[in-house]
């Protein structure tokens, strides 16, 4: 693999990257703007309705002008709109620095993938670089993501892309220069089957990507939100899910049939999610076997589903394009739908949470007086942290120095915590077993040729 290879997959894997690099950074950004969750969400659906809807003119603006300088123009886009979100200092700049970042990143996804095709001379070969430059960047965004965010800032998350947007534009360079010279834009082919857009494929993508909004933005604002997790232990947990991507991976280059390895990537996806979905209590321990069949089910079915929709089809960038707008809709469709159910269950079960919480205050054997001055201090930090899972804790600052009074309290505030925790875990129920929904819906488009690759 030279060098332009390389850098031509590290921009694929940098642009899909940002579709989930920014989830663990959500609660951080939620938070500083001061918004709701509604708001912030549009952080991530703003990046991909973009990214959808520019996919396949962006192709099309790739074959007319040339696929290196259209690659090299896109990641030039891409480090301006990051730029952009890296300074922002409202949610209104962020969503326009993000919707630049998604049409940089239009461009210079389909772009890549046309030139790989005329560097290996080999579509197969291509296609299945392209997919799992794609796969690994969406894999491995929200834990770099959460890293830096913990480590550094969400701004950092940003910044950085900016260098490495540029750098992945430097071996480019050449074919630019040539393209600029000698590009002419290819003779217009009459529609042929070939030139069609896969639907089955297709459809079934967006209906597995409408699911991986809930394996990624749910399982993130659980963990931070629901049940406090900092970004970098959020980031740990949810590692297992890339970990397990790259072991489906392996697993998939034995299964030789399209439709086999999609459909069964279906079902263990929605398996995955339906587990969460499930989950008894909240024990971090509980997310990882669902995180692991969500993993190897989705690197499955998105390998399969994508190399269906390119396999032996004319305009590799084009039919790229379709697999990127039917992906990233799906994103958006998902969480358009997830977010006011999962938000209305969370006021429904945080209230619940707090009622019993006050209950465990009055039936503790502190002082009467105590327990009105505690409910005050209580009510105040619910107040003060809006719609979020509220973190408790400095409502009991500083603890009696009393040994006895002092367990007293520490109990009091593990048993409001952990009904806190327990109503976060079942406020995202329904959410996971709607997702799960899609993963199986997809099973629909999977079966209905004969043959997934026809």
């Amino acid at each position: 693999m030279n060098l332009r290879t390389i850098a031509l997959a590290g921009a694929v894997g940098l642009v899909l990257a940002d579709s989930s690099i920014v989830v663990l950074a959500l609660p951080e950004i939620f938070r500083e703007f001061d918004t709701t969750i509604s708001g912030v969400s549009w952080v991530l659906i703003i990046f991909n309705l973009v990214l959808a809807i520019l996919a396949v003119p962006a192709a099309h603006l790739a074959r007319r002008f040339g696929p290196g300088r259209s690659a090299a123009l896109g990641l030039a886009v891409f480090a301006g709109g990051s730029l952009v979100c890296g300074l922002a200092t409202g949610l209104g700049p962020l969503l326009t620095g993000r919707a630049v970042q998604a049409a940089g990143g239009a461009v210079a996804v389909v772009a890549a993938l046309e030139l790989m095709v005329s560097t290996f001379g080999d579509n197969r070969k291509a296609i299945a670089t392209w997919v799992g430059a794609g796969a690994i960047g969406a894999a491995v965004g929200p834990g770099l993501g959460g890293l830096l965010t913990e480590l550094v800032s969400w701004q950092s998350i940003f910044l950085v892309q900016v260098p490495v947007a540029i750098i992945a534009g430097v071996p480019l360079k050449d074919i630019v220069i040539q393209e600029t010279r000698e590009w002419r834009v290819p003779d217009p082919v009459q529609a042929i089957d070939g030139n069609k857009p896969h639907l089955p494929a297709n459809l079934a993508l967006a209906l597995v990507s409408a699911s991986i909004a809930a394996t990624l933005f749910l399982i993130v604002l659980m963990l931070i939100e629901g049940w406090l997790l900092t970004p970098i232990e959020a980031a740990l947990v949810v590692t297992v899910l890339p970990v397990a991507a790259l072991i489906g991976s392996r697993i998939g280059h034995g299964i030789e049939s399209e439709r086999i390895r999609a459909a069964s990537g279906a079902i263990l996806l929605a398996g995955g999610l339906a587990a969460l979905g499930l989950l008894p209590r909240s024990e971090v321990w509980l997310v990882i076997p669902p995180q692991i069949l969500a993993g190897i089910g989705l690197s499955l079915v998105l390998s399969a589903l994508t190399e269906a929709a390119l396999h032996g089809r004319s305009f590799a960038a084009v039919h790229g394009g379709w697999t990127i707008s039917a992906r990233h809709l799906g994103v958006v469709v998902g969480l358009l739908i997830l977010t006011p159910i999962f938000t209305n269950q969370l006021d429904q079960q945080r209230d619940a949470a707090l009622d019993a919480g006050t209950a465990i205050v009055l039936d503790s054997p502190i002082d009467p007086s105590e327990k009105i001055e505690l409910g005050g201090r209580l009510a105040d930090e619910v107040e003060s942290q809006g719609e979020r899972v509220p973190d408790l804790s400095p409502a009991f600052d500083p603890l009696p120095t009393d040994p006895v009074e002092r367990d007293q309290y520490e109990q009091i505030l593990s048993g409001i915590e952990e009904q806190l925790r327990d109503a976060a875990t079942r406020a995202f129920s329904l959410s996971f077993l709607i997702s799960a929904l899609f993963g199986l819906l997809a099973l629909i488009p999977i079966g209905l040729t004969r043959r997934l690759d026809l």
